[in-house]
């Protein structure tokens, strides 16, 4: 064996620049010293010397392999993992160790202290091991601050703290351009080969050692120069492309661009209600609430009203003056309502108030164009969860085939004799949780989708969004300014809060709030375990349909007047809605589509059977959450199952108006719209 001295070690250091009293960081995670007389000790004298009598000296004395436990962290009696000569440096007289779990060091000289001593509250850096092993005032800030010389003997790039250094700079640089701070990977040697090609590093043999000598600033400058400009070099990993391709995609594309609004659009009281009733108060303002998603070229408009629903005509009107002051196409924005009961006339029942639809009108467009004219980056994610309680079909089977509806207005229908009833109807369970926030992960909206009817404050005589306003309401003072939600419905024709309350009710305001809560707290439970993405695809698609009117419908409007005035006001009759449906017997209506990245909310214009939002799930292949009462209403959307069997929503009154194979015309025009939506 061929043996080297300690003063070719020194003369070797001395050579390539280490002066006394630098700092100097000595890395040797070799197993074995062969040939180095005077062993550890001599060795630990050596790299002292060449730097006396002032410099101070640092050691690795890294913890951190992985695979099974480990006592706590003692900085006294945890063993080095860096090799046998960081286990000796460590224990030597005058030795302080920084705390670390992981990344510790030992340094002994004037600037030990100094260097160690910020280990424990080091902090802001994330790495696979936490904040602290590389964070702000960790041992490798102040190496770095110093300049310190880093001599590596027979080193390894790929466990190196030096490389794990480099890393954790890296990915703090790039800390929040994607949600996750990526972490990144790629071949150790060929980091340790750039920087040689660079010029940065000095190689030299020491016997049968190979050592490694640098600038430690101007080491890790290179690394991440290289990192930033040529990363292709060091060989990166798999994940570590496809991190580098999204980042690529967001330099050409740039982030999600989402603005959001929230407009008044309470009527003055004393005002009608959409049946005629009298509204004599205001329970909690009605609002029209506006969210606005761009990339690129596409640009969508989702607006969410506390109204019962909302004519086509006031729809078109909307998206024209929208178009015309924020430059959105008419066909990307979509106008959905939640169906509250305690709203006025907005749909064409013959009990409308032009200059509130007006001033309603107006609200709502200009909310658009504010929330378009007043963007921010942003990304998004959604989730999906059962439902827990809420949702309560009202259709229910007898044992002889007989199917009727629970209505709290008729005792009748829910005080029934618990052995005549075979079934309930199906509900629809899944709540659909849909986040945007901003880059910095403030929720900016939140929107829901559930199928559920908004019919809990009937009886009150105030206006209220019912329990889908109160939802949003509390949904936004958990959430703080300037968040807001949507909570769409979704599939809720045959579908009643009535699992949280007697179908009696009460039917009022303050058990309208109480199921806002409830649903509230669903939502914002499901909202904050949503993921986000940084690259969001969205557009927007819809189709024309014609939906024809029963002929039975319009006998029962021309020739039974005075029957229909018994329920509703007699001025229905008198509505343009209801005159223009009277002479064209055709419905012009559309079904529409708006694409957030894998999910697709399908606004259909009427009231939906749960069947039907279920037969659709089943039916596509995208994942789809469905928008009732989207841009037109048109009355209950039948089924041909729901028609042979009876009930309330098939019975011949103002809200049936469309025939049974409106569902098959729908369902049609849904799959071409998302179709075109995504192809």
């Amino acid at each position: 064996m061929a043996w080297v001295s300690i003063e070719q070690l020194i003369a070797m250091l001395h050579s390539a620049g280490i002066t006394a009293g630098d700092t100097m960081l000595f890395e040797a995670p070799g197993t074995g010293l062969d040939g180095v007389r005077g062993g550890l000790p001599a060795l630990a004298e050596a790299v002292q010397q060449a730097i006396a009598p002032h410099g101070t000296l640092v050691v690795p004395t890294c913890t951190a392999t992985e695979g099974y436990p480990k006592p706590t962290f003692d900085t006294v009696l945890s063993p080095s993992e860096a090799g046998p000569f960081s286990e000796f440096f460590r224990q030597q007289p005058g030795v302080l160790r920084s705390h670390s779990p992981t990344h510790s060091v030992a340094a002994r000289g004037p600037l030990a202290e100094h260097i160690v001593a910020g280990h424990r509250s080091a902090w802001g850096r994330p790495t696979p091991w936490g904040e602290g092993p590389f964070g702000h005032g960790s041992p490798w800030d102040v190496l770095m601050e110093q300049d310190a010389w880093w001599i590596m003997l027979d080193g390894d790039w790929g466990i190196s703290p030096f490389t794990s250094y480099v890393r954790a700079l890296y990915a703090e640089r790039h800390a929040g351009i994607t949600k996750e701070t990526f972490w990144p990977t790629f071949a150790a040697q060929a980091l340790a080969q750039e920087l040689e090609r660079r010029g940065l590093l000095r190689c030299a043999d020491w016997g049968s050692h190979n050592t490694v000598v640098f600038r430690l600033r101007a080491a890790v400058e290179g690394a991440l120069q290289t990192l930033e400009r040529a990363p292709d070099r060091l060989q990166p990993s798999e994940a570590f492309r496809l991190w580098l391709a999204r980042i690529d995609d967001i330099k050409q594309h740039g982030y999600l661009q989402v603005g959001t609004a929230k407009a008044p659009i309470t009527p003055t009281v004393p005002c009608a209600r959409w049946e005629g009733g009298r509204l004599t108060g205001v329970y909690r303002d009605l609002y029209a609430r506006v969210l606005v998603l761009s990339r690129g070229s596409s640009q969508v408009a989702l607006v969410l009203c506390d109204l019962l629903g909302i004519a086509g005509s006031l729809v078109e009107v909307i998206r024209t003056r929208a178009h015309e002051m924020s430059g959105i196409p008419g066909d990307a924005i979509m106008v959905a309502c939640t169906h509250s009961h305690s709203t006025p006339d907005t749909v064409g029942a013959g009990n409308e108030d032009s200059q509130y639809l007006e001033r309603m009108v107006e609200a709502i467009a200009a909310a658009i164009c504010r929330a378009a004219a007043n963007t921010q980056p942003a990304r998004l994610g959604w989730g999906r969860v059962r439902i827990r309680g809420l949702a309560h079909s009202r259709r229910v089977r007898l044992t002889d085939g007989h199917v009727y509806t629970t209505r709290y207005g008729v005792p009748s229908t829910w005080r029934v004799n618990p052995d005549l009833i075979a079934a309930e109807g199906p509900i629809d369970p899944d709540l659909t949780v849909i986040r945007v926030e901003s880059l910095d992960g403030n929720v900016l909206a939140a929107i829901s989708n559930l199928g559920c009817h908004a019919s809990v404050a009937l009886m009150s005589p105030s206006l209220s969004g019912d329990y889908p306003g109160e939802a949003m309401l509390a949904l936004e003072r958990a959430l703080g300014e300037p968040s807001i939600a949507l909570c769409t419905i979704g599939s809720a024709a045959d579908i009643d809060p009535t699992l949280e309350m007697p179908f009696w009710g009460p039917r009022n305001d303050a058990n309208a709030t109480r199921l806002g809560r409830i649903l509230a707290a669903q939502v914002l439970e499901c909202l904050e375990r949503v993921q986000v993405v940084d690259e969001v695809v969205v557009g927007a698609a819809r189709v024309p349909v014609d939906l024809a009117v029963r002929d039975d419908w319009v006998r029962m409007l021309e020739a039974e007047q005075e029957r229909l005035g018994q329920e509703f006001a007699s001025a229905q009759v008198a509505s343009p809605v209801v005159a223009r449906l009277l002479q064209q017997r055709i419905i012009h209506t559309e079904v529409q589509a708006l694409r957030l990245n894998d999910l697709v909310l399908v606004g259909l214009p009427g009231e939906v059977f749960t069947s039907t939002g279920l037969k659709l799930k089943g039916l596509m292949a995208a994942q789809t959450a469905i928008v009732q009462l989207a841009n037109d209403y048109v009355g209950y959307i039948l089924t041909p199952e729901a028609e042979r069997e009876g009930g309330y929503e098939t019975g011949l009154h103002f809200w049936t108006r469309v025939r049974s194979e409106a569902e098959e015309q729908l369902l049609g025009a849904v799959m071409r719209v998302v179709d075109r939506l995504l192809t």
